[in-house]
């Protein structure tokens, strides 16, 4: 010490050298940029690029950092699954052992495909962090005589994979002032594959109907194992009216050949016309003793008009339902809506679109956002306007996936890029 009193230059560097050093030891105690930079390289993501496809355009941008409103970035860049994809959907593969497997994931979804509408089928082995081209389900000419889209795969413990979605008949009509066809009968069909997601076969309808001219769509199926491990459960939305939906339920004990008739009903409005739709479904707990506890959120039009989120929750794994409660308000009267909701650990997520913040008049295209509870769903720690940013504008139908206690993917569409999977992860204050 006392040699470097009379060395000014080597003292000086020791000096600047000891002050980087604590710079650096904050910001990776802190969560800050630089950590962030360090964690993404260990993980092997890059961050955005610089084209211009993927810029934000936004005024709010995207989260960053950890612990914002209970949920961390982990990857500065999500995972391309497919340049084409929309409206994703995922479900872990079984191991040999009997238990899902969530380093190996099927994900399903619609996409063009020259002058063709498919549903594809694409693979992860590494939990996530790369995707491979797997199958094709269906393909319908997008010519205004099909409706093809809401893919949903489910995976079962024999090794079966089944793969719902919709499926509607439409006739060309081009007085119609709004969309030049009118429906004519409509569907949820679901196909099987015993190959691993590589080939397909027609298994049966969930549900179908001839069109009627006061609206009687079916819409978006969500698929899960009920309790027993065995029972597949369909959750769906069914039109009554323009004005008025249900969120319904049937379940299959035959691996979904058969369906259960009549439906459950999950969610409705006794009091006023209400749309309830686009369904999630998830435990509310890990806990073993709470395994029939569910929560079903989805977006409805209660109590103004105004798309919002709300939930209802079951205590006998979805025979009956409940409680209705208000999940998420968009502010400045703006919409919210498409959720989906994943338990991971003891917290649930509920991923959703909003047009919060922008000029936009709806919400496909607009914010995916996320909200948390750690209380199984009876309280929201982010109110109206404080929902955590995951994609900016130009983003489309997110879907999550849980991969572990902390870790899950967010899933979602976004213009110029196709679909996506962002690692992501639940955290405290």
């Amino acid at each position: 010490m006392f040699s470097l009193l009379h060395n000014p230059r080597t003292f000086l560097r020791v000096i600047v050298g000891l002050a980087f050093l604590m710079c650096f030891l904050t910001n990776m105690v802190s969560g800050g940029p630089l950590a962030e930079r360090v964690r993404d390289a260990f993980h092997g993501h890059r961050p955005w690029t610089a084209h211009q496809d993927l810029r934000r355009h936004d005024t709010q941008g995207e989260s960053a950092g950890a612990g914002a409103g209970g949920v961390i970035r982990i990857a500065a860049s999500p995972a391309l699954i497919d340049p084409q994809g929309v409206y994703i959907r995922a479900s872990p593969l079984f191991s040999s052992d009997g238990a899902p497997d969530t380093s190996r994931i099927i994900a399903g979804y619609a996409a063009t495909s020259g002058p063709d509408r498919v549903l594809r089928v694409s693979l992860s082995t590494n939990s996530g962090t790369s995707w491979s081209a797997l199958g094709e389900v269906t393909r319908r000419p997008a010519d205004g005589t099909s409706d093809l889209d809401n893919a949903m795969p489910l995976a079962l413990p024999s090794g079966r994979i089944i793969m719902a979605f919709r499926h509607h008949s439409l006739y060309p009509f081009p007085s119609s002032p709004a969309t030049n066809f009118v429906y004519t009968h409509y569907r949820l069909d679901v196909c099987f594959s015993d190959d691993g997601g590589r080939t397909w076969s027609f298994l049966s309808h969930i549900d179908e109907r001839p069109a009627s001219p006061q609206l009687n769509g079916l819409w978006e199926p969500f698929l899960r194992l009920a309790s027993d491990g065995r029972t597949i459960q369909a959750y769906y939305s069914s039109e009554n009216s323009a004005s008025d939906q249900d969120n319904l339920m049937r379940f299959s004990t035959d691996e979904g050949l058969t369906w259960s008739d009549p439906p459950i009903l999950v969610s409705s409005s006794p009091h006023a016309n209400s749309r309830d739709g686009m369904t999630g479904v998830s435990l509310v707990s890990s806990d073993p003793c709470r395994k029939k506890e569910l929560i079903c959120v989805f977006e409805t039009t209660l109590p103004d008009g105004t798309f919002t989120i709300s939930s209802v929750f079951s205590s006998d794994d979805g025979l009956t339902w409940g409680h209705r409660k208000t999940v998420y308000t968009a502010a400045g009267k703006k919409w919210a809506g498409a959720p989906q909701v994943y338990l991971v650990g003891e917290t649930l997520v509920v991923s959703f679109l909003t047009n919060e913040g922008t000029d936009l008049p709806k919400i496909d295209g607009a914010y995916t956002k996320l909200v948390t509870s750690q209380d199984g769903g009876r309280s929201w720690r982010q109110r109206s306007g404080e929902a955590v940013t995951v994609a900016g504008t130009r983003s489309h139908w997110p879907g999550l996936f849980g991969l572990d206690g902390t870790r899950f993917l967010a899933l979602y569409s976004v213009d110029g890029r196709g679909a996506v999977g962002h690692f992501m992860g639940v955290g405290g204050e």
